[in-house]
């Protein structure tokens, strides 16, 4: 049976104390309204209706949809199912109607098909979750037989209803022609004017249509935003179900709260991943790595067996297997770092490639530098890659062993198996083999007294 995903994009968000629609503002590093078009991508035979609002444009603009999207325009904001009436005549024949909200982002694809299900078998079925302190959300009143007996917005509840801490999610799946029977009836009477879409409970009963509640187990799934402040709970919500879902994978992770997660991110089992770690963009990492606490990883591939220590940044870089960077290390630009090579404190390569089993431990920057294998570069060393309009290559061929303090002024190479002094400032190849001193002879000059 085909899905037809309504989602209510029309929110102007004032509350939110910003200009853009409240639908863009980022959760996880990417817009709200994009997590749910990514999880309805998930499920089959789907498709996507867009109710956008007065700055439609710049939420068409932004947002990544499919080429069957649909889009309508609720042009005044008079309640939920009004805008849900927008989308009616863009329903398939014979579908299901399941309504998202566009601030409603982390519910998963597995919670939306139980949901599907109970509609194909013609109920009218809700997700509900229990929260502590239930202000803001319509709660859910049981009658006989612990049934869904009406959902009641905050604003029309008694002070006993406000007590309900099962509220409504504001996701809902029903047959489409059910949905464009109800919907029709639902009125206005009620302290805001609006046409709400949680009338449609009664509404179902009063039609002899079931109304089966489902209630999530992790209440994270159906958090929503209508402040700054709630922004930052979604925020952090979306985090722990990402952490959650690594856990369950067979990844290690020392804190489920400590963890930011900001784009496309996978880890194989056995991993380990310290707290306050930030993964951005697309990011990568192999079996039984290990990175330690404050690390920054943005659009790289880690490999296996790695050790990434405390407070490293690894930016549009590739690190092989078996590799040990950190602490503090910098890797960027591109840099493809080789098995078992070790970056190590206060180490930055930028546009660079590092053999295998190579190593830079201290204090060192290596710019548009290629090392061959087994390559030792001393604490201190720079590579001088800049003469103030171009930059230029240094090439360390296998084995080449750097001295500490020293300045490779590029472009330049040193041979296999050559040699630096320590502080000597190299300006010319080094042919395999050498000992390079370039450093000025040393004088004793008495002091006078």
């Amino acid at each position: 049976m085909n899905t037809d995903f309504v989602v209510l994009a029309a929110g102007e968000g004032k509350r939110m104390l910003g200009t853009a629609p409240k639908v863009l503002l980022p959760v996880a590093g990417k817009p709200m309204a994009q997590h749910a078009l990514d999880t309805i991508s998930e499920i089959e035979k789907s498709r996507t209706i867009l109710v956008l609002g007065n700055q439609a444009k710049e939420v068409k603009r932004v947002l990544n949809t499919s080429r069957s999207t649909k889009f309508v325009t609720q042009r005044k904001q008079l309640g939920t199912a009004h805008a849900v009436k927008m989308a009616l005549p863009k329903l398939r024949p014979g579908s299901i109607m399941v309504v998202l909200c566009g601030d409603v982002p982390l519910v998963e694809s597995k919670s939306l098909k139980k949901l599907i299900k109970s509609a194909e078998r013609g109920s009218l079925a809700i997700l509900t979750f229990i929260k502590e302190r239930p202000q803001g959300y319509g709660r859910i009143v049981r009658g006989s037989r612990n049934q869904v007996q009406a959902i009641i917005e905050e604003k029309d509840a008694t002070k006993q209803q406000k007590e309900i801490q099962e509220v409504n999610s504001g996701i809902l799946a029903i047959k489409s022609s059910l949905a464009k029977k109800l919907i029709q009836e639902i009125k206005n009477k009620n302290a805001s004017r609006e046409y709400y879409l949680t009338d449609i409970v009664e509404l179902a009963k009063n039609s002899g249509v079931k109304v089966q509640p489902l209630l999530l187990d992790d209440s994270d799934e159906a958090l929503g935003a209508n402040s700054p402040l709630e922004l930052q709970e979604l925020e952090r919500a979306c985090q722990r179900l990402s952490a959650k879902r690594l856990v369950n994978s067979g990844v290690n992770i020392a804190d489920v709260n400590r963890l930011d997660i900001r784009g496309p991110f996978s880890a194989s089992k056995g991993s380990f991943i310290d707290v306050n770690n930030v993964f951005e963009g697309k990011v990568e990492i192999g079996k039984n790595t290990k990175i330690g606490p404050n690390c920054y990883i943005k659009n790289s591939i880690i490999g296996d067996r790695v050790i990434i220590e405390a407070n490293t940044v690894i930016e549009d870089s590739i690190v092989g297997d078996l590799c040990k960077l950190g602490p503090f290390a910098r890797i960027r630009g591109g840099t493809e770092i080789e098995g078992r090579a070790e970056l190590g404190n206060f180490v930055e390569a930028n546009r660079s490639k590092i053999g295998k089993s190579s190593k830079a431990k201290h204090l060192t920057y290596l710019g548009d530098s290629n090392l061959g294998t087994k390559v030792n570069v001393g604490a201190g060393t720079i590579t001088c890659n800049y003469d103030g309009k171009n930059k230029h290559k240094t090439k360390l061929e296998e084995g080449a062993f750097i001295g500490s303090n020293s300045s490779l002024v590029a472009p330049v190479k040193v041979g296999k198996e050559a040699y630096t002094g320590a502080g000597s400032v190299i300006t010319k190849n080094v042919p395999p083999g050498n000992l390079a001193i370039g450093r000025s002879k040393q004088s004793n000059i008495k002091r006078k007294k």
